[in-house]
């Protein structure tokens, strides 16, 4: 079984390791034109929040969340945590707008409180917040780490851009899809959208505890990771631009402030700017008859700002979907 991955951020990456945990002798390789520390998942906030996933269904979004959830969990509490930098960490969540994915249960076995009026001080345009216990991935350590578990087994890579799903075939059999943003280009799939992001990292680590506001489309947050901190952000529906714009650097940086004035005495580190892949929903699916190849396709993009979220969930979806493959062509074998 040839099986070919594009992609190479989070979710690409974390599908190649959960397909060779269940096929250890199967033949895989990864195309990408990116790797770390390049890619959209490297520059994420990485906190985990469901997060601009479109129409998505809520029990997609419950599964797929609560299986990550719980692979986080595992990697926080074992040897891995400190090479793959992945930590546990509390803090506050505070909207102007309950909506359906509010009420989702995505915080696993952790419990939250509503948050106090003296809290929600800190928080002078939402309306409702919430206290909990998350988990908060450093992807530049993260996804080295996936990478190396994947070529120590045999895992190969090959570094340039696909052009036509065509061009795979027959050099493998099945395809599996995370070209993220790039499938609006690859796939004419006019259903993607870019979601632009800016950031900022600091050194400030008097700071312990995340801050997240979400006001409209106003998102503001700063979240304590194991390098630095990160300030953010920006959400541009349809922003193709690539480029630090210190306009919105000003604005974000504001923004934090206005939450923890003690921000003003951060050393700044980076800013960084990168595109989401919005998409009106997650498409993870095994396409029936691709008309781009003759290869079999399972796509996985389009996971909006939840990519680190839904990614664990998301490549066991993919191995179920990789399983029903090889057992029809098991049966017809047989016929």
């Amino acid at each position: 079984m040839k099986i070919c991955v594009i992609g190479a951020g989070v979710i690409g990456m974390s599908s190649a390791v959960r397909i060779q945990d269940r096929y250890p002798s199967a033949a895989i390789t990864i195309i990408a034109d990116k790797f770390s520390p390049n890619t959209t998942s490297d520059g994420a906030g990485a906190i985990f929040e469901v997060f601009a996933v479109g129409n998505t269904p809520v029990d997609l979004l419950e599964k797929w969340a609560n299986e990550t959830w719980d692979h986080l969990k595992d990697m926080t509490f074992s040897v891995e945590a400190g090479s793959a930098r992945v930590q546990q960490v509390s803090g506050y969540w505070a909207t102007d707008c309950l909506d359906e994915y509010s009420q989702v249960n995505i915080h696993g076995d952790v419990s939250s409180r509503v948050l106090t009026k003296e809290e929600m001080k800190l928080f002078p345009k939402a309306r409702w917040g919430q206290f909990f216990t998350s988990y908060l991935v450093d992807c530049t350590s993260y996804l080295p780490w996936l990478m190396k578990r994947y070529m120590d087994r045999g895992g190969k890579i090959i570094n340039r851009t696909i052009q036509s799903l065509d061009e795979l075939y027959p050099l493998y059999d099945i395809i599996i899809d995370c070209s993220g943003l790039r499938s609006y280009q690859l796939l004419d799939d006019k259903d993607v959208f870019p979601i632009r992001g800016e950031t900022i990292r600091v050194h400030a680590p008097w700071i312990k505890h995340f801050y997240s506001q979400e006001i409209g489309d106003e998102v503001t947050y700063i979240l304590p990771g194991s390098k630095n901190v990160a300030l953010g952000g920006t959400y541009q529906k349809g922003n193709w631009n690539k480029y630090s714009r210190r306009e919105d650097r000003l604005a974000l940086f504001e923004r934090c402030c206005q939450i923890l004035p003690s921000l003003k005495m951060a050393t700044i580190d980076h800013s960084w700017v990168g595109l989401r892949p919005g998409r009106k929903s997650v498409r993870l699916e095994l396409e029936p008859a691709s008309q781009h190849t003759k290869c079999r396709v399972i796509h996985n993009y389009g996971h909006g700002g939840a990519g680190i979220t839904l990614h664990w969930g998301c490549a066991q979806t993919v191995v179920d979907l990789l399983q029903d493959i090889t057992n029809s062509t098991t049966v017809n074998s047989k016929l």
